[in-house]
């Protein structure tokens, strides 16, 4: 059997979290089909993978303990995460290196850079970043990578964008580090393919029959265009009140902007995005120069067309909806606070919603921050 190690490196927002919960479900199943997939929950080799970029090398406990379980596996090993994709020379070498005796292959999935800028600005104002939309749809075509760019210039989130999206860099690197003939680009299916298509393409680069397999629980809750501006605007007032962006992620994140207001997603519109002229130009340039390299492709090219993101432009959201969507999280996220806090007499409780009136974005901006500060405070 075939002794290789699989290296799924990226791109954010391309249905990686979908494949990596599908993995870590069904580790006894691929396990038998002569797939290995090293740790015993995906947060193992999250915190592998975090190690190294703290540390630059590929040596440190749990990176090792990834390694040392891949080294005693006689087929295919897989490991899933994203922040891979933005490693440096260095680290990528580490990362590579620490396999010596297996044939080291990477999978980057890849998904068109018009659903892309749409889902990863969303992303980036759950983690707490409070970049207004159309600042960073502009920072994302002035930061656009052009042969000698100077980067001095560009704004953080132009360049973070293109850090995490930038096909051209992150295959090449890899394939510096693996040789180009050992990089697959796994095309994310256009919009109305069927549902399972991915991990159809996914499973035929890894060396698995997907057929039968759970899906995984997936807990990535995308926000509707009013939860997503709000969030951008409590982002902005919490660095007011000097609150850094990665201040209290947990409870921003993962119970306000996932629990809380991915509940109600259903009910607002999405995120929507018109193709513009830059974009459709620089996929088909980016299409070309990938097409050049000796790059293997599961799908098709035409997949990495940009497509039109229907919905609405958050900007444009009235303000009524922002208001309902920062009551929702304003009770949902205090309900949750609640549960979890003591409440001693001698600390003042959470703040309420004001009950004697009506609230305007505002205010109801004012209010959501004033919780999420509480929530945050020393206990």
């Amino acid at each position: 059997m075939t002794q290789r190690v699989v290296l799924h490196v990226g791109t954010m927002k391309s249905g990686t979290t979908s494949l990596q919960a599908l993995l870590f479900a069904n580790r006894q199943v691929l396990a038998e089909q002569g797939v290995l997939v090293p740790g015993q929950a995906w947060r193992d080799q999250v915190a592998a993978v975090r190690e190294v970029i703290r540390t630059g090398a590929a040596d440190g406990p749990a990176w090792s303990a990834l390694a040392d379980q891949v080294s005693a596996w006689s087929g295919t090993a897989v490991l899933s995460m994203e922040y891979l994709g933005t490693f440096s020379k260095r680290q990528v070498a580490a990362v590579v290196g620490s396999f010596p005796d297996r044939r080291v292959e990477v999978v980057v999935t890849a998904r068109d850079l018009n659903r892309q800028l749409a889902s990863m600005w969303q992303e980036t104002v759950q983690n707490g970043r409070a970049w207004g939309w159309e600042d960073y749809l502009r920072s994302a075509h002035r930061a656009r990578p052009r042969p000698g760019r100077r980067d001095r210039h560009l704004t953080e989130a132009g360049r973070t964008f293109w850090r995490q999206q930038d096909l051209v860099r992150i295959t090449r690197r890899w394939a510096e580090a693996v040789g180009d003939g050992a990089v697959t680009l796994v095309a994310v299916p256009p919009p109305g393919a069927p549902h399972a298509e991915l991990t159809a393409r996914f499973g035929r680069v890894v060396g698995f029959d997907p057929t039968g397999l759970a899906p995984g629980p997936v807990s990535n809750a995308s926000v509707g265009a009013a939860s997503a501006q709000l969030l951008q605007l409590v982002n902005a007032r919490l660095v007011e009140l000097g609150i850094a962006t990665s201040d209290g992620k947990p409870v921003r994140k993962e119970l306000l902007a996932k629990r809380v207001l991915g509940g109600r997603a259903r009910s607002e519109p999405k995120i929507g995005l018109p193709v513009a002229r830059w974009v459709r130009s620089y996929a088909a340039g980016m299409v070309e120069q990938l097409r050049a390299d000796d790059l293997r492709l599961e799908g098709e090219w035409s997949d990495l067309t940009p497509v039109e993101v229907p919905g609405t432009d958050p900007t444009k959201v009235a303000e009524t909806e922002v208001v309902a969507a920062a009551h929702d999280g304003f009770d949902g996220l205090r309900a949750l606070l609640a549960e979890r806090r003591p409440e001693p007499s001698d600390r003042p409780g959470l703040p309420e919603w004001p009950a004697s009136r009506a609230v305007g974005q505002r205010e109801a901006v004012e209010v959501l921050a004033r919780l999420l500060e509480a929530a945050l405070a020393p206990v």
